[in-house]
């Protein structure tokens, strides 16, 4: 295995990854693994969630193919892009703010619904 994948199956090992649009990024991680003749195979053994899913369900999905942009979502979590669109670190940071806007609701009614004992 590479160092670069070495690297990010060592980090990753045990826990969940939450990737925006989970099967377009694993798959280009396994082109590019393929490409230069890399092992992709330790991506089999991460625990992945796709929070595009998880925005398109809760936001609903904007486009025809039932899925929901980044900038779609991050506008419905009532969030600021800060830096550049399409970067690691700006991506990341606003696919967290969405699934924390999201979760953060969710909790809100769960509050909401023992407080009325439904």
């Amino acid at each position: 295995m590479d160092r670069c994948g070495a690297a990010t199956a060592s980090c990753n090992r045990g826990r969940p990854v939450i990737i925006f649009n989970a099967r377009f990024d694993i798959r280009i991680l396994k082109q590019t693994a393929a490409a230069h003749s890399d092992p992709a195979d330790w991506l089999e053994e991460l625990t992945v969630y796709c929070a595009m899913e998880l925005a398109a369900g809760y936001y609903g999905a904007t486009n025809r193919y039932g899925t929901i942009s980044l900038a779609c979502a991050a506008s419905q979590a009532g969030l600021t892009w800060e830096g550049q669109a399409h970067s690691a670190i700006a991506d990341a940071r606003m696919t967290a703010g969405v699934v924390n806007a999201i979760a953060a609701y969710h909790l809100e009614l769960l509050q909401e619904q023992a407080r009325l004992k439904i």
